[in-house]
């Protein structure tokens, strides 16, 4: 485990009140609250606050205007849904190019001759400059052949397959070029460790804040990722940068949706500090709190929804 500071027992706070610490990281908060008054006094105030709301007298729900919210949202959602990679780009640039709509039909000179244009397709020398050195092998790995027409009796045949071409890039992790293949990654590679990796690493350069491209990443990623660490550490992201009205719905969506409640709190933190901070809800955004005050099954997620409505 990593060398805990004092911020790191702060944010633990929140999750050993619902008992959801790992046994490990329960036993080294439950040591660090007996030393540090700061953190002691924090949680007994969080105890306090969870009395109060559990005392308190709740409002009947509206279920019409939850229903109508999340309505209001699939519009963003459509938007970023369907991300296209670099990878089916490049794919559907060499179907365009290679595979008719009515099939290629390929006899043997031809199949040499579309091997050999493929190769050139791909044939790039070693591109350097002062920042990024990117490796391109001369060969190509033909892969996924799907046979259309299989017999050779009239000489000919006819097949689709995907041609693949394995690179190594290093270089500056500032370059432009690499962090593009990146933001790919973290959209479409299967292993979650490799998104996970590309997140910390873009997220370490960008000093003055996202660009556009790879905040929309970043949301598309906190939203949809089926792994929730991948999901936590792209919210992690979004929340070191100025929130702005992109960034307040993924927060909202992810508040609305999420199943890990670790996650929920994440973004109703920040959702908090937008407020605390004078960034503008509209009314449609208060009436989503104030459902979430009510019906979240997390008193502390309640008590922060709470919280933001007050102050509208």
């Amino acid at each position: 485990m990593k060398t805990m500071k004092h911020k790191d027992y702060k944010e633990m706070i929140q999750f050993y009140l619902y008992d959801e610490l790992e046994s490990e990281e329960k036993l080294l908060f439950e040591k660090h609250i007996a030393t540090c008054g700061d953190c002691a006094s924090e949680l007994e105030s969080y105890k306090i606050f969870f009395a109060k709301i559990l005392n308190g007298s709740q409002s009947t729900l509206d279920d019409k205007i939850l229903t109508e919210a999340r309505q209001g949202l699939r519009g963003v959602l459509r938007m970023q849904r369907n991300q296209i990679s670099i990878t089916n780009k490049i794919k559907n640039f060499l179907s365009s190019i290679i595979l008719k709509p009515t099939g290629l039909a390929l006899s043997g000179l031809s199949v040499l001759f579309v091997c050999i244009f493929i190769g050139y397709l791909f044939k790039s020398p070693v591109k350097k400059d002062t920042k990024t050195e990117v490796v391109q092998p001369d060969h190509i790995k033909i892969q996924n052949i799907n046979f259309i027409d299989s017999d050779p009796s009239d000489g000919e045949v006819e097949f689709t397959f995907d041609a693949v071409k394995p690179g190594r890039i290093k270089g500056n992790v500032n370059d432009s070029e690499l962090q593009k293949i990146l933001t790919d990654a973290i959209l479409n590679e299967r292993n979650p460790g490799t998104r996970l990796n590309s997140i910390n690493v873009i997220n370490a350069t960008q000093s003055n804040g996202l660009d556009d491209e790879i905040k929309k990443s970043f949301i598309a990623v906190a939203k949809y990722d089926d792994n929730p660490g991948v999901r936590m550490e792209a919210l992690k992201a979004l929340k070191e940068v100025a929130i702005d009205n992109e960034i307040k719905s993924a927060m909202i969506y992810i508040l609305l949706n999420d199943t890990s409640s670790g996650i929920r709190i994440q973004a109703i933190n920040a959702l908090v500090d937008a407020a605390k901070n004078g960034f503008g809800f509209t009314k449609d955004d208060v009436s989503l709190f104030r459902n979430t005050g009510q019906v979240d099954k997390n008193n502390y997620i309640r008590f922060q929804a709470n919280y933001i409505t007050k102050e509208y």
